[in-house]
């Protein structure tokens, strides 16, 4: 019998240590259940994506000449399949000659942007080690796969916005939480001895961190204790500045992601008021709340529709408001476990998997 079901190529930036790769592709693929067969590309590996967010640009540069070989391979075996999806771009830098030639072949393709990748200005984001690669890799070269895609999927409705300047084919697509794969490991222990707060992110933008740590230090004297700072994949601080902030450094890891925010307070989510950050989906945010966390974020971009101001948390507007917001739920405590319920029922109730699946896979297929 003829197989009929649709062929998907995966083109996505990384294996499943990326962040952006694991929510906007790897979850949803484990919910496909025989919809369609597919196969998915990354680019980098974990070994070279560590590299890269470290900075380390010569441990990549033999790595990369083979990946592009591997996406030359994906070119030719390209007859094989239906639809292409393209999750930001098939190769970091340059032109996108490889998202031409999906078209040149005639097939579907879909691209998904979860960033503000076609913003110029990125020196929030890079670092003098990788300033140039980064200059290549964002900006207006991402026009060309905005106007010759299918369809578009957007994080959010400043990335939307965009793209409807360029391509009518919009798709609003956030990024989700798969709550069913939320594992908090008991056995952890965590010896909690002051109010704490959680960041979870990568060294490269911890630095929204580091421009608010000395409001997290006033609250710490404000109250006449230590505030314990839960830090997981981020950069080290300069510890010896902030005699009230008790650091706490973890590295990222999938399997305790979610153990480690459970022993946490309060979530926060610091952004500098930019394009950039106008482009960010608030996953940080729901991270938080999907394990019961009331947050403080930025008013910025996404973080404004994600949280619903005294309910789930509070957004800055001003910079003293996070000394505001902090102080508030030190001294209110009792209504961090109210806040908290509220947030993992908006959560599940409206940015889950199980909410998204369907239409995730039905754009695609359609």
């Amino acid at each position: 019998m003829k197989n009929n079901k649709k062929k998907v190529l995966f083109i996505v930036p990384t294996e499943e240590y990326g962040a952006s790769s694991r929510y906007r592709v790897y979850q949803f693929l484990k919910y496909v259940n025989g919809e369609f067969e597919y196969k998915v590309e990354p680019f980098m590996t974990n070994e070279m994506y560590i590299n890269w967010k470290k900075g380390n640009t010569k441990k990549i540069i033999i790595p990369f000449f083979k990946s592009i070989l591997k996406r030359i391979k994906v070119l030719i075996e390209m007859k094989k399949y239906d639809i292409v999806f393209v999750h930001r771009d098939a190769i970091p830098f340059g032109y996108m000659f490889f998202e031409k030639i999906i078209k040149r072949k005639k097939k579907k393709m879909i691209l998904d942007l979860d960033d503000a990748v076609f913003c110029n200005e990125i020196e929030e984001i890079s670092n003098k080690k990788n300033k140039i690669l980064y200059q290549l890799k964002y900006g207006r070269r991402f026009n060309v796969s905005i106007k010759i895609a299918d369809c578009i999927y957007c994080g959010n409705s400043y990335i939307s916005d965009y793209c409807k300047e360029i391509n009518k084919n919009v798709i609003y697509m956030p990024t989700v939480i798969d709550t069913r794969n939320i594992s908090i490991d008991e056995k952890f222990e965590f010896k909690k001895e002051y109010f704490t707060i959680a960041w979870i992110g990568n060294p490269g933008n911890s630095k929204y961190v580091q421009n608010i740590l000395k409001y997290i230090d006033k609250c710490a004297l404000n109250n006449m204790t230590k505030i314990s700072l839960l830090l997981i994949g981020s950069g080290k601080f300069e510890e010896q500045l902030y005699s009230n902030i008790d650091f706490k450094y973890y590295c990222w890891s999938e399997k305790m992601e979610y153990t480690l925010l459970n022993k946490a307070d309060i979530g926060i989510m610091p952004l500098k008021d930019s394009n950039w950050s106008k482009g960010k989906c608030a996953l940080k945010l729901l991270q938080y709340m999907a394990v019961g966390l009331p947050v403080i974020a930025s008013n910025v971009g996404e973080n404004k529709n994600v949280v619903k101001e005294g309910e789930n948390g509070f957004l800055v507007k001003q910079e003293e408001d996070w000394v505001k917001h902090i102080d508030f739920y030190m001294k209110n405590q009792d209504k961090i476990a109210i806040m908290g319920e509220f947030c993992k029922n908006y959560v599940y109730q409206n940015y889950s998997i199980d909410v998204w699946r369907n239409k995730w896979m039905k754009d695609i297929l359609n």
